[in-house]
């Protein structure tokens, strides 16, 4: 097992405490959050680590080829008149950047991360009691392959997260400026467009079955390829993908068949989407929106899973919404089972950090000890 670099690790330790007191003790200061944050951004933002650092830097270095005509065709969804390979809004960040600011790549890295962790706690705050506890059982290996690996994919779902505060408020404008945005940063955020709607449908735990047992049932017939070129594009970053199928590991083996962490992890949420639905329903407001979008990434899950790059890439992004399911059960359950529940979620934090740390991603994304480095941290 390798060893995680100090500053990772400060993140664990602060993020274990405060969830303890949170959960345990009462509601932490608001501003220990935003400390939390701003450190997150520096580690992600300044980094020279990450398996897909090499591609980010190819594509910095592409967006000076592309001019801006061409970059707003292809935000008008027109024929451009020279090939744009890279989503609009991420493409035009980019070229900001170096045209105007002649900025070096790590400050663009660190306008990805300040955004994407800005949308992601503000997301946090509006969403959970337990902001601490979201993070820290998302941190593994979420900050490793979100902020610091697929950074495009990372903010457009963020941006994707944030809105769904248009979907309380009713605000279907913003809702879909905002899926605008974000599927200009990555074409996956697109598959959000619908959730406005679905996460308004009434469902019960007989509806949640049946849509589970079809896509069980819709697996062997791979239907996802009646998409065709969307999925295609979805998947056009599989160079980066592979640290998370590692992590994952999917293999032949796997995708035969034989029981690896997806299916585990797919087991354990909808194990609480059904355990604690109830009382969810009576007690945290608008509940339903999160096992909407659960729901769907766990069917999702099942008509993907022949496809390793679908199944995550399009999978992971729904359910992150699932995480909070989990999360927020803590808020509707005796003191006993309280106890219970937050040992089972540090549990599979341990268990992520031990899966991770011995898999080749922590050494492959340079986040060890002896390979992270930082342009502004020490």
């Amino acid at each position: 097992m390798s060893l995680f670099h100090p500053y990772f690790l400060i993140i664990i330790f602060f993020l274990i405490i405060f969830s303890y007191q949170e959960v345990f003790r009462g509601k932490v200061d608001k501003k220990y959050l935003y400390y939390l944050g701003g450190f997150m951004i520096l580690v992600a933002g300044f980094r020279d680590a990450g398996p897909d650092y090499g591609s980010y830097r190819a594509i910095y270095v592409y967006s000076d080829t592309v001019d801006y005509v061409s970059i707003i065709f292809k935000a008008l969804h027109l024929e451009s008149p020279q090939p744009v390979a890279i989503e609009w809004f991420y493409l035009l960040i980019n070229k900001l950047m170096l045209n105007i600011f002649n900025a070096p790549f790590y400050m663009l890295t660190f306008v990805v991360a300040l955004l994407a962790i800005f949308f992601k706690v503000r997301y946090i705050e509006d969403n959970t009691f337990y902001p601490f506890t979201y993070i820290l059982f998302m941190f593994i290996p979420g900050f490793f392959v979100g902020e610091c690996g697929q950074m495009r994919q990372n903010l457009g779902v963020f941006i994707v997260y944030f809105a769904v505060r248009f979907i309380k408020e009713k605000k279907l404008f913003y809702y879909l400026l905002c899926i605008y945005l974000a599927g200009g940063v990555h074409n996956v955020c697109y598959a959000f467009l619908p959730m406005y709607w679905i996460a308004r449908i009434p469902v019960n735990k007989g509806i949640m079955l049946g849509a589970i047992l079809a896509s069980i049932l819709m697996s062997p017939f791979e239907v996802y390829r009646v998409f065709g070129s969307f999925m295609d594009s979805i998947a056009s970053d599989s160079v980066v993908v592979g640290g998370f199928n590692a992590y994952m590991e999917e293999s032949v083996e796997r995708l035969n068949g034989a029981i690896g962490i997806p299916e585990v992890m797919t087991a354990i949420l909808t194990f609480f989407l059904f355990f604690f639905d109830t009382k969810l329903k009576e007690k945290y407001p608008y509940y339903e929106y999160h096992r909407n979008y659960a729901l769907v990434g766990i069917c999702f899950y099942f008509i993907f899973r022949n496809n390793p790059v679908f199944s995550s890439r399009l999978v992971g992004a729904f359910t992150g919404f699932g995480s909070f399911v989990i999360i927020n059960s803590l808020y509707v359950v005796s003191s006993r089972t309280k106890g219970l529940v937050y040992g089972f979620i540090v549990f599979l934090f341990a268990f992520n950090f031990v899966v991770f740390s011995s898999f080749r991603n922590i050494t492959a994304g340079r986040f060890t000890i002896d390979l992270y480095q930082n342009f502004l941290l020490p």
